[in-house]
């Protein structure tokens, strides 16, 4: 396939996925791309609605709340995988500066952070619709599902959806995953290392920490709705596995820089220990010969080495801020953590 320029100028080096073409399509429509997700989750809850007053089961007020979350739920997809690659170019061009790429070469990235491939994006989909129905053949039903067997006409249409946000879920997954490794591979190969401009280097960390908290919300959201479900083994297996996702999803891309920001500060330290020595052969000298000016002036030089020394070890090889990284791994693990010592505690009273 050969490449063509795309609307917004980046190279097309494949056709993008429907997810892309999706939101690309929104992005262009008169009315505000937010505006537009807002309403396409209150039309799925009120299709939702509207088959089960037609099923007789308007008053099953069990399942209002089973409703919002599954109307909710590709929207709030969508949103997240538009914002990601908004914020994925923001931070591209934000590290234009520190990038050692080609026009060309950068044009690449920026289409290839901002679009999924088609094929694998189905293929990620439908791995995920399958995961979703053989965890339900596995684990025990959510107390609130149970209503949904006395409504066959409203269980079809909420299936429908239910498993098109698995559709749309396993699509993020590959997008995260995808993304993020386009992001590594930046880092390792394309990232000029200026300790004393850390502002370029940390352009990434933003994205990867929304990704982390973006991946944890849905199935925290899930936990709120179904607490029943966290004293399931595979639920609860699968919501640990996610939690640990996300810390690797937050930290694993930005590895390979901290290590390039190690070997560049372990590097300078070296220099300055032996400039250090160096100088410090030379005061011996001058010591033995009396030469006190000259005594003075190394002392003064080997002073200067010293803060150069300090400043140096002061420069934090995270390409993050301090605040990011702890609101993010809060947002992760706090919400787990609530609820397993919740559990505990009803059990010790019980």
């Amino acid at each position: 396939m050969s490449n063509t320029k795309t609307a917004n100028g980046f190279q097309q080096l494949y056709k993008p996925s429907w997810i892309d073409r999706f939101t690309n399509w929104i992005a262009k429509l008169p009315i505000s791309e937010w505006v537009f997700y807002a309403g396409l989750g209150l039309v799925l809850i009120f299709i939702q609605i509207i088959f089960l007053w037609v099923n007789g089961g308007l008053q099953a007020e069990v399942l209002l709340p089973v409703i919002l979350f599954n109307g909710l739920a590709i929207p709030y997809l969508l949103v997240l995988i538009h914002y990601l690659d908004h914020q994925c170019v923001t931070a591209l061009n934000a590290m234009r500066p520190s990038l050692v790429l080609t026009k060309p070469d950068f044009e690449k990235y920026l289409y290839k952070l901002s679009n999924m491939p088609a094929g694998m994006t189905l293929l990620s989909g439908l791995i995920m619709v399958a995961i979703a129905v053989l965890i339900e053949q596995m684990s025990i039903s959510p107390i609130r599902y149970a209503a949904l067997e006395q409504l066959p006409i409203f269980s079809v249409v909420y299936h429908i959806i239910d498993k098109s946000t698995a559709f749309l879920f396993g699509g993020f997954i590959y997008h995260t995953i995808r993304q993020l490794q386009l992001v590594n591979t930046i880092y390792l190969n394309h990232v000029s290392i200026n300790l004393f401009n850390l502002r370029p280097l940390r352009a990434f960390s933003k994205l990867t920490a929304s990704t982390a908290v973006g991946l944890v919300v849905g199935v925290y959201g899930w936990m709120l709705l179904n607490p029943e479900l966290v004293t399931n083994p595979i639920f609860f297996g699968f919501s640990a596995l996610i939690t640990i996702l996300a810390v690797a999803v937050f930290v694993w891309p930005l590895i390979g820089v901290h290590r390039l920001m190690e070997v560049e500060k372990e590097s300078r330290l070296h220099n300055i220990d032996l400039h250090f020595e160096a100088v410090f052969s030379k005061f011996d000298q001058q010591f033995r010969d009396a030469d006190y000016t000259a005594i003075e002036r190394l002392n003064e030089e080997m002073s200067g080495l010293e803060i150069q020394r300090k400043r140096i070890m002061a420069i934090p090889t995270w390409p993050w801020k301090s605040e990011t990284a702890r609101f993010t791994l809060t947002a992760i693990a706090l919400p787990l953590i609530l609820k397993i010592l919740q559990i505990l505690v009803e059990q010790a009273i019980d």
